[in-house]
């Protein structure tokens, strides 16, 4: 029994994944939106959509993670563009493809609402909940800062003598 929910829990950590996540559903027209596309457990030939309501101004921007925690692994990568909308009103971001061995994975279209912008007011998108995923604490030996500081002190007071001739 212990050996079967091993497995079983083996094979739902290796699930495969692909999704497709939107910085804004509403943007003002002339500002940016992030689209990310993010393939998890998987490998495969990823097709990017035709994007006709909107103009790339970044991208694809490619990124990939392993993790191996605790003897699981996940592998993680990602297709990003940054995108403007050509015009005002509802628009739409076609399906992403990714044909893999014996199958073919389709994201949902996702619909955009762009508002009219006549003040030009200016937004940087940003990805919600986006995660690091790695972070390394800064460590900081006060005792090695305290004689920094006196050393450019030292240098600092040197060059304030003067000598009279």
């Amino acid at each position: 029994l212990m050996l079967f929910s091993v497995l079983v829990n083996m094979g739902f950590g290796q699930q495969g994944e692909f999704k497709v996540e939107v910085s804004n559903d509403t943007v003002l027209a002339g500002n940016n939106i992030i689209v990310k596309y993010e393939i998890v457990n998987t490998n495969g030939d990823f097709v990017a959509p035709e994007f006709n309501d909107f103009d790339i101004v970044s991208g694809p921007v490619f990124s990939s993670v392993l993790k191996i925690v605790n003897g699981e692994t996940t592998q993680k990568s990602s297709y990003s563009y940054y995108l403007e909308p050509k015009n005002e009103g509802e628009l739409y971001i076609e399906p992403a493809y990714l044909y893999t061995e014996g199958d073919t994975l389709e994201t949902a279209p996702s619909k955009i609402i762009v508002l009219p912008n006549p003040e030009g007011v200016k937004v940087e998108p940003e990805m919600k909940d986006e995660q690091k995923e790695f972070s390394f604490p800064r460590f900081i030996d006060k005792s090695f800062e305290q004689k920094k500081r006196k050393e450019q002190e030292k240098k600092k007071k040197k060059k304030l003598k003067t000598r009279r001739l």
